[in-house]
């Protein structure tokens, strides 16, 4: 018999994702549990039971469903990311419960399996999805780790405290993505006490990143002067990763772009894309926290330089042929650059394409629950009230107007 269908929380973990994922696809294709079970040669029991999360699916039943279903790959998009929680399970890691006992007993018996690791191997794991799916949901997880991590630290030897600092750190930063959200003096709450337990364990690449983190929030706050000193600071420290100190260029041309000085923001974001365009030298950190700084990003960054130096048409040409082959698993990132096309096609006077944008960036940042992209829409969403004339901005207005509701209402 087909199982009794329930809510999923496709944010929680990879196996609640897959699962939310194959139900989507089985109604979208109008089969029954029973009849794709048929198909990949399963029972439909087993189909249930893997929608609902309470079964682990083979690599070889994704495919298999992939190929019934015919998703694009959104299935086997899964795969890395189920793999590496299922490594966690075997290892015997939990998220809150028994936690700390067992990194406790990683840390006296290091001959035992290295519950440190499959800890900030689930943080990368997270942070890859948060990007895809979105943040909602991962808070407890993160609070839950923190407090675990604080309790170790607490009770151990001064090695072991600088990888428990080290993880506090990372945990907290990535507590800030997900406040930054809607919460945005708890986002930088966290930047704050990432920071102290970065420099506390002597980690000097990972203090760096999160004044980089610190720069950002203050461009987010149009406050270019604290951002390029922010960003400025962590640049002196010489022994940094390529890939950190290219975010930190970005972040200061940001900075100069915001106060109108063309030729330092241009002869910045140069140095940027040397930078990132060369094979990184590794920081020793547990998590690589500059991964995500290649051409590609730097590019997306140059294009809001040109944005904020008044340049929208050649900033809306950046942002058109990086969106052409945007990574798919990129969603809020490619909902924030989205946002800022359809700002550059406002700007530069073409309306249509300017609805036509922010009813695309709005279907992601929905779908990710990202209110950071929906303030990214908040220009085009003004400027276009006045050209409600035109069936697509009238058309975007109206559901940009009931998803700012319904954010406020959660």
């Amino acid at each position: 018999m087909a199982q009794t269908p329930r809510q999923l929380s496709p944010h929680r973990s990879a196996l609640h994702g897959f699962g939310a994922a194959l139900r989507q696809w089985r109604e979208c294709r109008g089969l029954s549990q029973r009849a794709l079970g048929r198909l990949v040669h399963v029972s439909g029991d087993l189909i249930g039971k893997v929608e609902k999360a309470e079964r682990w699916p083979s690599a070889r039943f994704v495919e298999s469903c992939e190929g019934a279903l015919q998703t694009g790959g959104e299935l086997v998009r899964f795969l890395a990311d189920l793999e590496s929680a299922r490594r966690l399970t075997s290892a015997g890691y939990r998220l809150a419960e028994g936690a700390e006992g067992q990194l406790r007993a990683s840390i006296d018996h290091p001959d035992k399996t290295d519950l440190l690791r499959s800890w900030h191997e689930q943080l990368a794991s997270l942070a890859v999805a948060g990007n895809r799916t979105g943040y909602v949901g991962m808070a407890s997880t993160a609070h839950a780790q923190i407090g675990v991590a604080a309790a170790i630290g607490r009770r151990s030897r001064s090695a072991d405290r600088r990888d428990v600092l080290i993880a506090q750190a990372l945990w907290a930063e990535f507590l800030s993505w997900i406040d930054e959200q809607g919460d945005a003096a708890e986002a930088d709450a966290w930047l704050r006490r990432a920071q102290r337990h970065a420099v506390e364990a002597n980690a000097p690449a990972l203090a760096s990143y999160i004044l980089m983190r610190q720069s950002q929030r203050a461009l987010e706050r149009f406050d270019p002067r604290n951002a390029a000193a922010l960003a400025q600071r962590a640049l002196d420290e010489v022994r940094l990763p390529g890939r950190i100190r290219a975010l930190l260029l970005v972040r200061q041309a940001q900075a100069y772009a915001m106060g109108g000085d063309q030729n330092a923001c241009a002869a910045t974001i140069d140095q940027a894309h040397r930078i990132a365009g060369r094979a990184d030298s590794g920081s020793a950190l547990p998590v690589d926290v500059g991964a995500h700084c290649d051409l590609v990003y730097v590019a997306a960054h140059e294009a809001q330089c040109r944005l904020l130096l008044g340049q929208p048409a050649a900033a809306a040409d950046l942002y058109e042929q990086l969106l052409r082959q945007w990574p798919d698993q990129w969603r809020v990132d490619e909902a924030l650059w989205r946002s800022a096309l359809s700002t550059a096609y406002v700007n530069s006077g073409d309306v249509e394409c300017a609805a036509v944008e922010a009813t695309n960036a709005l279907a992601l940042a929905t779908g990710t629950s990202s209110a950071r992209a929906l303030r990214w829409l908040n220009p085009t969403a003004v400027a276009l009230r006045q050209q409600t004339a035109v069936p697509e901005a009238a058309t975007f207005v109206r559901a940009y107007r009931q998803a700012t509701l319904e954010a406020c209402n959660h």
